[in-house]
C-alpha cells in the first residue's frame, strides 16, 4: 500500500529544531486478521488513525478503539499505525496498517494525541480515499469528552466534578479521564504471547532479569546521560540481577555496555510480541520519564518509573494514564524533578534501592525525592487515590 506526498519539505514544530522532510512516497504494510471479506463499499470500512504516542496508544487499545468499534457495529474496521506494532490489534480489528520502519521519526512529531508533522496528516487525509477515518486527534476526544444529559451538549474535561458549561447540569456522562473507577471495569486486556514466544524469551534473559528502557527522544527532552545507565548496570548487577536492554530504537539510546543484551537493536526487536513474551519474564523494569512502563503493565510485569509531580496530578495526565492501565500492586512511583535528579544522579540510585527493598515486602507506596516541596507533593498523592476510588 502506498501513499504519496505532493510537498517536498515543510518546517518542523514542537521542540525540534530540524526540519521535518516530507515522504515523496509512504509505505505500509497490511496485515489481514481474519478471512472477512472487506466491503466494496467504502462507507463501511471504518479506518482509525493511531499515530499518536505509546503510552496514549496503550488507552486506545484498552478503552477508546472498543468503544469506537462497539458506536460502528458491523464496520469492516481497520487501524493505521506505528512500525512494529501489529500484535497489539490482532485481537481488535480485521487488518493493521503498518506504516514502513523509515517513517518512525514521525513518532517525535507526537504529543500525546496530536502531531504537528505534515507527513502525518498528509497520511491522514489520504486514508480517506479508502474508507471513513476516524482521526487520531478524536481518540483524545475520548479521553476527554463528556456529555451532559440534561442538554445533550458535549465538552471537554478531565475534572470529576465539572459541570455542564451550557445549563450547568451535574448529570454527566464522564469521560475517561473524569471517571476512573468506572471506566476501568471495561478496560480491555492484551492478549498473552503465545508458549512458543514465552520460550523464545528466555534465550535472551539470564538470572533475575530486569529490563532497562533508556528514554532518547528529542520530544520533551528529559533524557538522562549514558554513563547514567553506566551506573546503573553495575548497580543491578551487583544486586545480582541481569539486565536486558528494551525499546524501539528510534527512541531509547544505545546500550553503553557491551555485556548487557541489546534487544533494541536486535532485529528481533520488530517482534511486539516476543518483546512482551521477554517482558512478562522480568523481575521488574526500571525507565526514567518515559511511558516504556505500558508494555510491562500489558503483561502484569511490576514496574518502576522516575516522574515528574506536574506529570503525575499536575499539568499533565500520566497520573490518571497510569491508573487506567496499571494495577496498584504492580508500580512504584518515585517522584523527582528531572534536573535535580540530572544534577544528582547517584542520589537516583539510593532512591530506586529504596524503591527495590520495598517492592521486595509488597509496599507499592510512591517516594518522594528530590523535590522544591515535598511536604505539598505528599499532600497531593491523596489526589492518586481520589482518582482509582480509594
Amino acid at each position: 500500500m502506498h501513499f504519496f506526498s505532493k510537498c517536498k519539505r515543510i518546517q518542523g514544530s514542537g521542540k525540534l529544531t530540524d526540519k521535518e522532510l516530507l515522504h515523496k512516497e509512504v509505505k505500509f504494510k497490511i496485515f489481514k486478521f481474519n478471512s472477512r471479506e472487506k466491503p466494496r463499499d467504502k462507507r463501511r470500512i471504518l479506518i482509525i488513525s493511531c499515530f499518536c504516542e505509546f503510552g496514549c496508544e496503550a488507552l486506545s487499545l484498552m478503552y477508546c478503539i472498543p468503544k469506537i468499534i462497539a458506536k460502528n457495529p458491523g464496520a469492516y474496521v481497520i487501524c493505521a499505525g506505528w512500525y512494529g506494532r501489529e500484535y497489539l490489534y490482532r485481537h481488535l480489528v480485521d487488518e493493521f496498517w503498518e506504516i514502513d520502519e523509515s517513517c518512525m521519526h514521525l513518532r517525535e512529531y507526537s504529543n500525546a494525541f496530536i502531531s504537528k508533522s505534515k507527513n502525518l496528516a498528509a497520511i491522514e487525509k489520504k486514508l480517506k480515499d479508502h474508507g471513513a477515518v476516524y482521526e487520531c486527534a478524536s481518540i483524545g476526544h475520548i479521553c476527554v469528552g463528556n456529555v451532559c444529559t440534561t442538554c445533550k451538549k458535549t465538552f471537554g474535561s478531565d475534572d470529576a466534578n465539572a459541570r455542564c458549561p451550557l445549563c450547568n447540569s451535574p448529570l454527566i456522562e464522564r469521560s475517561l479521564l473524569a471517571d476512573i473507577p468506572y471506566h476501568k471495569k471495561f478496560a480491555v486486556a492484551i492478549p498473552r504471547p503465545s508458549i512458543k514466544k514465552q520460550e523464545e524469551a528466555k534465550k535472551y534473559l539470564g538470572p533475575n532479569p530486569v529490563g532497562v528502557f533508556a528514554r532518547g527522544r528529542q520530544m520533551y527532552g528529559r533524557n538522562l546521560p549514558p554513563e547514567f545507565y553506566v551506573a546503573l548496570i553495575d548497580f543491578l548487577k551487583k544486586r545480582n540481577f541481569t539486565p536486558i536492554w528494551l525499546g524501539e530504537k528510534q527512541s531509547v539510546l544505545p546500550c553503553p555496555v557491551d555485556d548487557v543484551v541489546d534487544f533494541s537493536r536486535l532485529p528481533e526487536s520488530r517482534d511486539l510480541e516476543l518483546t512482551l513474551a521477554i517482558v512478562s519474564n522480568l523481575q521488574f523494569t526500571v525507565q526514567f520519564w518515559t511511558a516504556s512502563t505500558r508494555l510491562a503493565s500489558m503483561m502484569g510485569t511490576p514496574w518502576i518509573l522516575f516522574e515528574s509531580p506536574d506529570q503525575l496530578f499536575g499539568h499533565g495526565q500520566e497520573g490518571k494514564r497510569i491508573l487506567l492501565t496499571t494495577e496498584y500492586n504492580k508500580k512504584k512511583l518515585i517522584i523527582s524533578h528531572y534536573f535535580n535528579i540530572l544534577e544528582n544522579q547517584m542520589k537516583a540510585l539510593e532512591y530506586l534501592d529504596q524503591a527495590i527493598e520495598e517492592m521486595h515486602v509488597d509496599n507499592w507506596s510512591e517516594i518522594v525525592g528530590l523535590v522544591e516541596n515535598p511536604e505539598m507533593i505528599n499532600n497531593s498523592l491523596s489526589i492518586l487515590k481520589k482518582w482509582r476510588g480509594a
